[in-house]
């Protein structure tokens, strides 16, 4: 082996190696993600009453988690996914929880041995339901069709749920019954605070608060991905210190509230909650059903949330209906033991990705660590402070509350106004009063505006409808060739996700052939925000795929939801305030690429007539019957009303066409380059000038009247007859050019 095989050697086994490492490293930062949810929302279900059942929560939970995985891993083998539960979701879960244990306690059935089994199959029942629908949407592909709840509304539920996180957080966290009761006793002087607090509370709560706003600011601060576990790291240092120098053993912190309750020694794998079916009254389920309509909702519009999120920050397109399908039977197997709702998650799965290149090993990592805390007992799972569990959720409310407090700047102020009416009633009346609040809403928004189902009325390409601007033949034989890399599709009525996503499809399916997409957005009658995710995705697609998108007729609010978003701001996306400038456009890119000058060449009228005749015409066979002006920039050939009596070829130079009309400024109609001819209707019938001709820039115009047509008759009839059968060439191109045109507007 030679040195420098050697040395390849070498550098291919360090790769690996390095590889490897990030892998282990980005599966370890997923598995403390998860483990944390798991931990989080076993305590936010299972509290009150139903603590004495949160070993069996965590246990159903954790069995739910593996089979999740390996459903998974057998059927999105092409995508490295890691599972959680969904916060919005847990929110409900945990209200059916509380209300199916109240009506056993109004019952007399308080033994937590018997509310528990009771309980989980409820759950268990719920995330049933969830799973047959995620499948039955993946299956049907129409997963996408349950995003129909508008974005402010959605905006405004997950802020209202944030709020209900926040409260939850500071319970766990400070390890309290009633937050609001105990902030209220706070600020009331006739409420003796030492019946409200326990020594050690307040320190709970603001330690709680104070992990959450750092767990939330610092990795948006310092993006990288290790802030938020040395967040993690740092929170449990800090409270075991803090332990140590207080002298308290674990059983005597977990005893005063600063760690979560001890879990039991020994597995923690338990018989699925379906064998006690017999023993649950479906009686119980029937108060609870709004709640179980609400989290089905919620739980399909996270997942679609969450697969468009990480779409667009890893730069690529997921099958969203086959992750729906996974996730469905995840949770289908998952109801077995009673879990709640999981799917999708972005947070870990971008760890994954982002830091070991979403490699199979590290998700297979996260499920070995979860299967030994199964099989093996989680007791070590109890030396985890209550402040940073009740800190991991409070981070997850700012970041719902976050998008609220920032929707002046993406949001219209109605829209600004629905996503407040709905945080408020969500905060107030829970999370069911909340989402049917943003229901009736949303019902309302679709009747007054969403009336109209807007799509794509015409697609067409750049050699079917061509600028203003007049070439000469063989250079718009030359653009009309490259014409067909420029799609133009005129765009109708109400934007929002459903169509938008819509668009992103079909210039996906034709993004391979693209150089230019031009989007009219002249009969749009208004964008919903939350379709500018699909505009997003095709300025992202642009960029990889190296095309141009240009915005043409953009209303002055729907250019202000572009610009807020960032959209114009991309190297590939333009803005033109007309359709014709932005054909213009194109045509210049296209003509820049072949070579070609957008002025064109200069064209002598001879050559002109030979190339266009087939035959040879000298320039001194024409020069005695025609005049020859050269124009400075901004001098007029032609004016409107004038008699018409002759027609001038371009040899050099552009000509403006426009036409005055009463009251406004001139019009312009056209542009002709060099080797165009204009004016020869005059030629052949005379009569006034119908508009007005204007040198953009110096020009060499050559001329023939009917004075000089008729010398030519009589002197020279062969060259007469070649300059009338090049008149009659003209006319009948320009003719078959409108019919074109016209054909194109009818259809």
């Amino acid at each position: 082996m030679t040195t420098t095989d050697t040395i390849s050697a070498g550098s291919a086994v360090r790769a690996a190696s390095a590889r490897v490492s990030r892998t282990i490293l980005g599966g370890c930062v997923a598995t403390m993600m998860v483990v944390l949810d798991l931990i989080v929302y076993s305590q936010l279900i299972f509290s009150g009453p139903l603590a004495e059942n949160r070993t069996a929560g965590l246990a159903a939970m954790l069995a739910a988690y593996v089979l999740g995985g390996l459903v998974f891993a057998v059927l999105k083998r092409d995508l490295v996914i890691s599972l959680s539960y969904f916060g919005a979701a847990a929110i409900v879960q945990a209200a059916i929880a509380a209300t199916v244990a109240g009506q056993l306690h109004a019952a007399g059935v308080t033994d937590p041995d018997a509310v528990g089994p009771i309980v989980l199959l409820a759950c268990g029942a719920v995330t049933l339901l969830t799973g047959l629908v995620f499948v039955s949407l993946g299956t049907l592909r129409a997963s996408l069709v349950m995003q129909l709840l508008p974005y402010p509304i959605l905006t405004g539920f997950l802020a209202g749920v944030g709020l209900l996180l926040v409260r939850s957080g500071v319970q766990i966290g400070a390890h309290i019954d009633d937050a609001v009761a105990v902030v209220s006793g706070l600020f009331d002087p006739g409420a003796p605070a030492s019946g409200l607090l326990e020594p050690g509370t307040l320190g709970r709560i603001a330690l709680t608060l104070g992990i959450g706003f750092c767990a939330f600011t610092l990795p948006r601060r310092f993006p990288h991905w290790s802030t938020f576990p040395a967040i993690v790291i740092a929170s449990f240092a800090l409270v075991h210190l803090g332990l140590s120098v207080r002298g308290l053993d674990t059983a005597a912190a977990q005893a005063a509230g600063w760690l979560i309750d001890p879990l039991p020694p020994g597995p923690l794998l338990r018989a699925p909650a379906i064998g006690s079916l017999s023993g649950l009254d479906p009686a119980l389920l029937l108060p609870v059903l709004p709640k179980i309509a609400t989290e089905i909702l919620v739980a399909v519009i996270i997942q679609i949330l969450y697969v468009v999120s990480v779409e667009l920050d890893l730069r690529r397109a997921f099958d969203i209906d086959r992750i729906f399908v996974a996730s469905g039977w995840a949770n289908v197997l998952g109801s077995l033991f009673g879990s709640p709702v999981m799917g999708f998650d972005r947070t870990s799965t971008l760890y994954l990705h982002n830091i070991g290149g979403g490699q199979w090993l590290g998700r297979w990592l996260t499920l070995a660590v979860t299967a030994a805390l199964l099989l093996f007992g989680a007791g070590a799972l109890g030396l985890l402070p209550r402040p940073l569990a009740g800190g991991a959720l409070i981070a997850i409310a700012l970041g719902h509350l976050l998008n609220l407090s920032r929707a002046h700047r993406t949001l219209l102020p109605w829209e600004v106004a629905v996503a407040a009416c709905v945080c408020a009633a969500t905060a107030l009346f829970g999370a069911t009063v909340g989402f049917l609040t943003g229901v009736l809403m949303a019902m309302l928004i679709f009747a007054v505006q969403y009336a109209q189902v807007p799509t794509i009325r015409r697609a067409l390409s750049g050699a079917e409808r061509r600028s203003s601007i007049i070439r000469d033949p063989d250079t718009a034989a030359r653009l009309r060739e490259a014409g067909t890399r420029t799609r133009i599709y005129t765009l109708q009525g109400f934007l929002f996700f459903l169509n938008g996503q819509a668009i992103h499809r079909r210039v996906a399916a034709e993004a391979g052939t693209l150089r230019v997409l031009i989007l009219d957005f002249r009969d749009c009658v208004g964008l919903d925000s939350s379709a500018l995710v699909a505009f997003r995705k095709i300025g992202q697609l642009a960029e990889a795929r190296g095309f141009d998108v240009l915005l043409a007729h953009p209303g002055p609010t729907m250019l202000r939801q572009f610009t807020r978003n960032g959209l114009t701001a991309g190297p590939r996306i333009r803005v033109l305030p007309t359709l014709d400038e932005a054909l213009r456009d194109a045509e210049a890119t296209l003509l820049a690429e072949a070579g070609i000058s957008e002025a064109g060449a200069a064209a002598p009228f001879a050559r002109h007539l030979s190339d266009q005749l087939g035959c040879t015409i000298e320039p001194g066979d024409i020069a005695p019957y025609v005049t020859v002006r050269d124009l400075e920039a901004g001098a007029v050939l032609m004016r409107q009303g004038a008699a018409a009596d002759a027609l001038y070829f371009l040899e050099q130079g552009l000509v403006a066409i426009e036409i005055a009309v009463p009251g406004r400024p001139h019009m312009r109609l056209r542009t002709t380059t060099a080797g165009t001819v204009i004016g020869e209707v005059a030629l052949a019938q005379g009569g006034e000038r119908t508009a007005t001709a204007v040198a953009e820039r110096p020009c060499r115009v050559v001329g023939i009247d009917r004075d000089g047509l008729a010398r030519m008759e009589r002197a020279r009839p062969d060259l007469a007859l070649h300059v009338q059968r090049f008149l009659i060439l003209e006319l009948a191109g320009k003719l078959t050019d409108t019919n074109r045109l016209l054909e194109v507007e009818l259809h």
